[in-house]
């Protein structure tokens, strides 16, 4: 298994294979995790939180009186219980590439603000827009048009500056996107999985279901994990 991307990714080849080879000698425990590899290689565009005085409550009060409003929106359960709103991002290219990301802010009663970061990419030689979400241990046997998943729970520190509060790892789900014309313009994504909170790495369950009426095409490079 490979990637190809508009960038030259041999480390990202390299690590991909490695994921590859521990699904199938491992047990899913063991198996290198994605989502710091996926979130570092897409840069600050994939899990970007919203400036510091951001008004949250205002911002729930919009969504919540606004259901038609073209943000993207979903609910979570598990460990965290919330409803999220946030936006939806996308890249494509003509290698067959197709990464899609969420960037949700939790509508929970917490202090601080939290936001969910999310990111698909796809599996194989195909230029489908619908199929299985799988994670660290299903790699090795993901169908051509599946996707890889991973997300991030993020928060900013006492600095102002965000950091990782916790790593998921995906169990299983599904997507569907609409693209037209090269635009994303309807996605909806169902997920299970964990996540393990930082710095106790005890491992809590996760469920989301997410809706996205449009996103923005800003993720770059566009990711594919291929086989040889």
């Amino acid at each position: 298994m490979i990637c190809r991307s508009r960038l030259a990714c041999g480390g990202i080849a390299a690590l991909a294979l490695l994921a590859a080879t521990a699904a199938q000698a491992q047990p899913a425990s063991q198996v290198a995790p994605q989502a710091d590899f996926v979130f570092d290689t897409l840069g600050p565009a994939a899990c970007e939180m919203p400036p510091p005085g951001f008004d949250i409550s205002q911002f729930r009060t919009f969504v919540e009186t606004k259901p038609d409003a073209p943000v993207t929106k979903g609910e979570i359960s598990g460990g965290l219980a919330a409803g999220f709103a946030g936006g939806g991002l996308y890249g494509t290219d003509a290698g067959g590439g197709l990464v899609v990301g969420v960037q949700g802010m939790m509508f929970d009663d917490g202090p601080a603000l939290t936001m969910l970061c999310m990111v698909l990419v796809r599996f194989g030689d195909s230029d489908a827009t619908s199929g299985a979400i799988v994670g660290e241990a299903g790699m090795a046997d993901a169908p051509d048009g599946a996707f890889l998943g991973v997300f991030k729970l993020v928060q900013r520190n006492d600095a102002d500056v965000p950091v990782t509060l916790a790593t998921g790892t995906v169990d299983g789900g599904s997507v569907s996107f609409d693209l037209r014309d090269g635009l994303l313009v309807d996605g909806s994504v169902t997920v299970e999985g964990s996540y393990r909170q930082l710095p106790t790495d005890e491992a809590v369950p996760f469920s989301a279901r997410i809706a996205i009426p449009r996103a923005e095409n800003v993720l770059r490079p566009a990711l594919r994990l291929a086989r040889d």
